[in-house]
């Protein structure tokens, strides 16, 4: 049975994760021909057959139909990052006999290695077929094959590039290599880059040609939550929209994230895949315990989790990804058994897409626009973009496309760089690559030049239409179909179609329809282009042009549509409708009208979408009915005399644009007010408003709006028919990813000025606190706990609540925990929500559930923050005790601030509460004794493991440098050091780079916001970047360091303890350590050192920070924070970076930097020693009960100068 026909009688089970499985051997080093190598696990192929072949049979018993072979990495763009001259080969005994890997021949390396992976696979299977356990069910070896580490998409990212041909090469030497060791057929997987994707499909079918043989191929992209491919911000439907058409058997998805993160893009799969589908998850979202990356998710839950993916979904393939062992995979070929695979009907219909997103071509209900804007020959400003000495201006060219596609809406954009001043087939990659960087839409490549389009091809990360091809000669004896279709055919674009000849372009109907009779013959026979491929383009001439009396150009053009579309029902028609008004630039209302006269009577016979500058196309319905008369009678009589006159009406026209961008003024009142907010748009001005003898000062001008809506509107009703609907909405918007949080605090900084004047009204009236008339969805009392003074997630979380129409009191940080309930029952509060940033203030949660138990305050508890997770909200839930019975129900883990709001939204809902508390109770109890079974374990694996012996024969501790030393300097002076990516995604809390261009973020805009606020920083002193750190004489005496005066070492300056860890030594055994064990000790009489430092962005931030928030600033309370919080990191590495300078090991990378409150140096009483040590009162600094220090912009950090001292 081949692949084809077991996909159709029952759904195959892939294997599970090779790392996981090659992590429990007993490797070394020399296993993989020296450290260098150790990532390499494709090397285990030469050194270790038999384990490998152990690892296939475990997942054959498990019950797999598939195996992967242990070539991910095996091909030659990944192989060139080591250095093979390195090179041991003294532990591979399965080298191939004339293969000297040291010599660093890459292809005949990848030939060997891909040869030899699928040999030990299909042996593993052949014999696990002789056995008695063998079922008969249908086995395959799939030759894996991972993405190059390079990129050819365009990104700003720091990743390494590559080109198309060496992409294509690349893989078509690792295919050569799993052909000839017999695979049954190729899984490309974990694609981030979906041109990478198209080149390795296009290497393939070469390396096939070349075998003359094809084996079946499985593609597998990688995506996020929101069904991205994350780097490229690729959309899942765009990938498979992408790929489907260069007909690979399967397309899926794996890695990443786990089977629950999964379902869209599964239910976007079983929608719209023609073709079966792959799904293969990660076993859960990976956490990290003793600094090692872990998978959680148990095997009968994955299966359970998935199990609808193959009962309701109709997935024709499932497996594991990272974490996954045989348990999971027998669990999942367990729970497939006796399930037929699922009959899907994928959604009709033809779809071309972009880096980002599909876009599908339909034209059922509207006409498919493509613009035609960005055209050398058809835009003064594109052509004095590209034609110029230097460099183009890409600037001016995002501008047209952005005009067209974000202003204007339209999805398709017709690229044409034709030239007679550049080299076209240099200039039209170019552009692609430029322009798909930050690109919603999708593109028609158009060029003359044969090698100008397979260029652009090669440069579009996504399905283009090409224009254009024709039955015209291209060369001698070669027709611009033959020519195109024949380089381009692998791709799977769409084309348009010309209708022309040998002898021209078609001018009668019947011409017309011969030529594309012709053309759809001659695709699908010749290049196995099929109709629904092609679009056919009926071409259009200037109206009055035409020579022969009695010839109606335009009327031809129209009737033969009708014709055309009757060859077969897949077929599209389109045409280039800006040559029908060539000479009417001057005169754009009858440009206009006649435009869209001619297309409205298109429509009416069947065209499917024109190439046209949307401005230039309105409905005819806006027109005037007299002027849209004349139109007719010009293009379906060649009225010459209804043209005079048309054109003498747009003469006395001022203009005929669409208008882009709708103006404030246009709105009324209500939607004024309300868009404003949507937008965040800020209009800073003081002034009072005054109101029947009552005054009110403002500080936004928005006010001045909010103040008439009294006029219309009582207060309340506004409030709940305009305001909330408005929050609600963004609140949404930013559920979705589609909306930034800095975006989302500007518009709540809008709405606080508007509510803070509505409030103010009422209260004047009534007296009464506007909160007990305002109809709330709900209560809840928010802060940050006991001896915590950090506050950003806490703020974020009121705000989305804010938005979502709670009514949130905010209690600020360090609040007293009795200060949580009371505030609850005098506010008659629904729920109270706690946030804590250290694991020791996290335990007042405890705290304060205890108390709730104790006052029998029956009140749902939200947690959130860094330290707290599914476990400890079990822990806070049992309040101290030890009966599950007694187990609070209501304390929910909120891992973000819209698990929050999803969870209060539940809450409030009688219809789901009840399911809502039974389910989280059984989560709790889960979680609870999961974490007690943990914690066990931990204790059991501290008494059993052996101590780490570390050999310090050989370190020679640092002498130079000794000291204390204090930093003071402009935060401009710090900006080179910056790390900008970590200030704008978590900081700023901009999120990935890859979700930015959904949001509407520009790094441009973001860069600029920092020099802005960096300047602004500086100016008003609100940030000053200090630090104070010392290189000290040090020992070590069991887990705690002792560090001493430098000018008199019998005095000790402080003992700092060290946490004793999990980890696993040199030989990757487990084992535990403190890193008080890389210091010399004191008994040894040597003296060691050790670096100290604490760094502050300064006192005056959190004054500041609170005074953005008084003023309802709070989009410049994150903004100054997040660079303050910023500021304190790196210059933490900074003075890490001197310390090594000043001990003579700048460049060298040894030594690891830790912070109390983290795992090596778990206890926050650490602080207090730097604390003591460094002095840091005259920086601003003091220290909390807690032992945190304060400003809470401020870090400290101890410094282990030995090479191998790390976290584990």
């Amino acid at each position: 049975m081949n692949f084809e026909q077991a996909l159709k009688e029952r759904i195959l089970i892939l294997d599970g994760a090779m790392g996981t499985m090659v992590q429990n051997l007993e490797v070394t080093d020399a296993t993989f021909g020296g450290s260098l190598f150790r990532m390499l696990t494709d090397l285990l192929t030469f050194a270790r057959p038999d384990d490998l072949k152990g690892i296939h049979r475990a997942y054959l018993d498990a019950g797999a139909n598939i195996l992967e072979t242990n070539t991910f990495g095996a091909s030659p763009l990944r192989l060139r990052e080591f250095d093979w001259a390195h090179f041991d080969p003294a532990d591979l005994q399965s080298i191939p006999d004339g293969l000297d890997l040291r010599k660093g021949e890459l292809a005949e390396i990848t030939r060997h290695i891909n040869a030899q992976a699928c040999q030990i696979a299909q042996q593993a299977v052949e014999e696990y077929k002789a056995s008695p356990d063998y079922d008969g069910r249908p086995l395959f070896v799939a030759g894996s094959m991972g993405p190059s580490n390079c990129v050819l998409s365009s990104t700003e990212a720091n990743l390494t590039r590559t080109t198309w041909d060496e992409v294509v090469e690349n893989n078509r030497l690792q295919v050569a290599g799993l052909l000839e060791g017999g695979a049954d057929l190729l899984l490309i997987e974990t694609q981030q880059d979906i041109l990478e994707t198209k080149a390795t499909l296009v290497g393939a079918r070469r390396a096939f040609k070349e075998a003359g043989r094809s084996i079946p191929i499985q593609v597998q992209v990688t995506v996020d939550v929101f069904s991205k491919m994350q780097i490229f911000n690729t959309d899942i439907l765009a990938a498979y929209t992408t790929v489907a058409p260069m007909k690979p058997t399967v397309f899926g998805i794996n890695c990443n994230v786990g089977p629950e993160e999964m379902l869209k893009s599964v239910e976007i799969l079983s929608r719209y895949s023609s073709i079966p589908f792959s799904i293969v998850p990660n076993a859960g979202q990976p956490i990290s315990e003793d600094g090692k990356t872990c998978y959680k998710l148990e095997p009968e839950a994955m299966a359970e989790i998935m199990e609808p993916f193959a009962s309701k979904y109709g997935a024709a393939v499932l497996g594991g990804c990272c974490g996954t062992s045989p348990a999971h995979i027998r669990c999942l070929a367990d729970m497939v058994r006796g399930l037929s695979p699922v009959e899907r009907q994928a959604e009709p219909g033809v779809w071309i897409s972009g880096p980002q997103n599909a876009i599908p071509l339909d034209s059922s209900k509207n006409l498919i626009r493509i613009g035609e804007r960005l055209n050398v020959r058809g835009s003064k400003k594109v052509r004095e973009a590209v034609e110029r000495e230097g460099d183009m201006i890409f600037e001016d060219l995002e501008s047209v496309t952005h005009e067209q596609v974000d202003d204007l809406g339209i999805e398709v954009i017709d690229v044409c760089m034709d030239s007679n001043i550049v080299e076209t087939e240099k200039v039209l990659p170019q552009v692609i690559y430029h322009l798909t960087s930050d690109f919603k839409g999708a593109m028609c490549l158009d060029s003359f030049s044969v090698e100008a389009l397979v260029k652009g091809l090669e440069s579009y990360p996504g399905r283009p239409i090409l224009n254009s091809i024709s039955l015209e000669d291209y060369e001698e004896g070669v027709s611009k179909l033959d020519a195109v279709l024949s380089k381009t055919a692998e791709h799977h674009p769409l084309y348009i179609a010309l209708v022309n000849g040998p002898k021209g372009p078609a001018i009668t109907r019947q011409e017309k329809y011969d030529l594309a009779k012709e053309i759809v013959e001659r695709s699908q026979n010749d290049y196995e282009v099929g109709p629904d491929e092609l679009i056919i383009d009926v071409n259009a001439y200037p109206i009055g042009s035409e020579s022969e009396e009695g010839v109606n150009f335009a009327l031809e053009s129209l009737e033969s549509i009708p014709m055309i579309k009757a060859i077969h029902p897949d077929l599209k028609t389109s045409i280039g409708v800006g040559n029908l008004t060539n000479g009417l630039a001057q005169k754009p209302y009858m440009r206009m009208v006649l435009t869209s006269v001619f297309l409205h009577e298109g429509r009416e016979r069947g065209l499917d979408c024109a190439i046209l500058n949307p401005n230039h196309y309105v409905p005819v319905e806006s027109l005037t009915e007299s002027d849209v008369a004349l139109a007719r009678k010009v293009i379906l009589e060649r009225d010459m005399a209804a043209f005079e006159e048309l054109e003498e009406i747009a003469l006395r026209k001022k203009t005929g644009k669409v208008q882009k961008k709708q103006n404030y003024d246009d709105l009324d009142l209500e939607a004024r007010i309300c868009r404003k907010i949507m937008d965040g748009f800020k209009q800073k001005q003081q002034g009072v408003v005054e109101r029947e003898g009552w005054t009110y000062e403002y500080k936004d001008k928005i006010v001045t709006e909010a103040a008439k809506v009294l006029d219309r509107h009582e207060p309340l009703d506004f409030v709940g028919n305009h305001l909330m609907k408005t929050m609600r909405e963004l609140g949404d918007r930013f559920g979705r990813g589609e909306v930034s949080l800095p975006h989302l605090l500007k518009s709540a900084d809008v709405m606080r000025h508007v509510m803070g004047f509505l409030e103010a009204w009422m209260r004047h009236l009534s007296g009464a606190e506007p909160g007990s008339v305002i109809d709330y969805k709900g209560t809840v009392v928010i802060g940050t706990v006991f001896q915590d003074v950090h506050s950003i997630g806490k703020d974020l979380a009121k705000t989305l609540l804010d938005n979502y129409g709670y009514r949130t009191i905010d209690l600020g940080v360090q609040v007293p925990l009795e200060q949580f309930i009371e505030t609850a029952r005098q506010e008659k509060a629904d729920a109270i929500g706690m946030s804590a940033l250290l694991v020791q203030t996290s335990n007042h949660m405890i705290t304060v559930s205890r108390m709730l138990e104790e006052q029998m305050f029956d009140i749902p508890v939200l947690i959130g923050g860094a330290p707290v997770n599914d476990r400890h909200a079990g822990y806070v839930a049992m309040f101290g005790q030890a009966s599950i019975d007694r187990l609070r129900p209501n304390v929910f883990y909120c891992e973000s601030g819209m698990d929050g709001v999803n969870t209060m939204n539940a809450l409030m809902n009688p219809g789901q509460r009840d399911s809502l508390l039974e389910k989280n109770r059984e989560d709790l109890v889960r979680h609870y004794q999961r974490a007690k079974g943990l914690a066990e374990d931990k204790k059991k694996l501290f008494e059993s493991l052996p101590r780490r012996q570390v050999d310090l024969k050989k370190y020679q501790a640092p002498s130079d440098g000794v000291g204390f030393h204090k930093i003071e300097f402009r935060l401009e002076k710090l900006k080179p050091e910056m790390d900008t990516k970590s200030l704008f995604s978590l900081n700023w809390k901009f999120g990935k780079q890859s979700s930015w261009k959904t949001k509407g973020v520009e790094l441009e805009d973001l860069k600029k916001l920092q020099e802005d606020w960096i300047k602004k920083a500086d100016e008003n002193q609100w940030i000053c970047p200090q630090a104070r750190f010392a290189l000290l004489p040090a020992q070590s005496e069991g887990d705690e360091l002792i560090v001493y005066d430098p000018k008199d070492l019998s005095r000790v300056l402080g003992r700092f303890s060290w946490t004793v860890c999990l980890g696993r030594g040199k030989k990757g055994k487990q084992d535990t350590f403190s890193v008080a064990q890389y210091f010399h000790s004191r008994e040894s009489g040597l003296m060691d050192m050790v670096g100290v430092q604490i760094t502050t962005a300064g006192s005056n931030l959190e004054g500041a920070v609170r005074r953005f928030k008084e003023d309802s600033d709070t989009e410049s309370a994150l903004y100054l924070q997040g660079l303050g919080d910023r500021v304190a990191e790196d210059l933490a590495e900074y003075c890490h970076q001197l310390q090594k300078q000043r001990i003579g090991r700048a460049k060298s990378k040894d030594g690891q930097r830790y912070s109390p409150g983290y795992p090596a140096i778990e206890n926050l009483v650490n602080n207090k020693v730097l604390f003591e040590i460094l002095k840091p009162e005259d920086l601003g600094i003091s220290l909390t009960d807690a032992n945190e220090f304060d400003p809470p912009s401020t870090t400290g950090a101890i410094i282990c100068f030995h090479p191998e001292a790390g976290y584990s």
